[in-house]
């Protein structure tokens, strides 16, 4: 008789043995000991279905996966079981492609949050000791400390002039700084003047590129005359009938004549509300429309309205 048993016999031994709920629990609760074990209900652990095809449409089996969910929560989670009787130097990487692909399946199927997905090596290789790394992300060597964990770029804390001195002809640090000054017309028009230097050292690509994106960051504060305005500068610019100084300054002048379009717009809506403040005064005390309409040059049908409003 053999002194092992062959992968076949480890495979359905231990396949066989996880079909059983029970027994998924005891693995993860008392043999592996996980934390959040102890709070998983027990009549929610049920096999999913295990085949998955990738890519390539080749057909991959994991061997036992369970779903399962914790006490007073809804959300369901995996437990990804592989059962092994010889070391695999791939085993991370594998598990990741099983794990991608379960994840894949439940985006197809519209879940809006991704389930977490534990996996679990079994392995029966009684003469050779498991020497492979057990972090999934090792499989990504020089990548494994940047994978999963986000670096997140927040421009509000950027030093992006200090950018402006790299060598590297780069857009980066131009369409930075002007996204940072984005809710401040004023501010984003003296940022305009200030890059131009920085980009006439920019080949010709990158200048063509960010007449694009500019025209992208200042057209919302534009009405539509000034929009078509834009739009003929940016063409002009890009068939070389522009210098980018010129360019730049032309679109600072643009910005400068929407903020006093709408500081001149403040101004008139702010003495309208004035005038009918004082009309519906004037209602209360009983003038008639044609007086208060000569009072408050306002529209005798205006101030109709304006007394229908308040009698309701």
């Amino acid at each position: 008789m053999s002194s092992s048993l062959p992968p076949q016999e480890h495979d359905s031994t231990f396949k066989l043995l996880f079909e059983n709920p029970k027994d998924i629990l005891f693995l993860v609760k008392h043999v592996i000991g996980y934390s959040w074990a102890k709070d998983i209900e027990e009549d929610s652990i049920e096999l999913a279905d295990k085949e998955f095809v990738d890519e390539t449409f080749k057909q991959k089996r994991a061997d036992v996966i369970a779903k399962a969910r914790q006490k007073d929560r809804e959300v369901y989670f995996y437990i990804l079981i592989e059962n092994q009787s010889k070391v695999d130097e791939d085993m991370a990487e594998r598990l990741l492609k099983y794990m991608i692909m379960l994840w894949a399946r439940k985006i197809r199927e519209g879940a809006e949050k991704l389930p977490a997905i534990i996996p679990i090596v079994t392995y029966n290789g009684l003469k050779e000791k498991w020497d492979v790394t057990r972090d999934i992300i090792d499989a990504f060597e020089i990548f494994k400390e940047n994978i999963f964990r986000y670096e997140l770029v927040d421009l509000s804390k950027l030093n992006v002039v200090d950018l402006f001195d790299r060598e590297e002809d780069s857009l980066v640090p131009v369409v930075f700084y002007l996204e940072q000054a984005r809710d401040d017309a004023r501010e984003l028009t003296r940022r305009l003047s200030r890059i131009v230097p920085v980009l006439e050292k920019m080949d010709e690509h990158n200048r063509e590129r960010f007449a694009i994106l500019v025209k992208n960051i200042i057209e919302p504060r534009l009405n539509e005359r000034q929009r078509i305005e834009v739009e003929k500068m940016t063409k002009t610019l890009l068939q070389g009938g522009e210098k980018m100084g010129e360019f730049v300054s032309n679109i600072a002048r643009v910005l400068d004549e929407s903020l006093e379009r709408k500081f001149n717009e403040g101004i008139q809506q702010g003495e309208y509300r004035t005038k009918v403040e004082i009309a519906k005064k004037l209602i209360l005390k009983g003038e008639s429309d044609e007086d208060i309409a000569e009072v408050t040059e306002l529209a005798i049908e205006e101030i109709r309205k304006l007394r229908k409003e308040l009698a309701n």
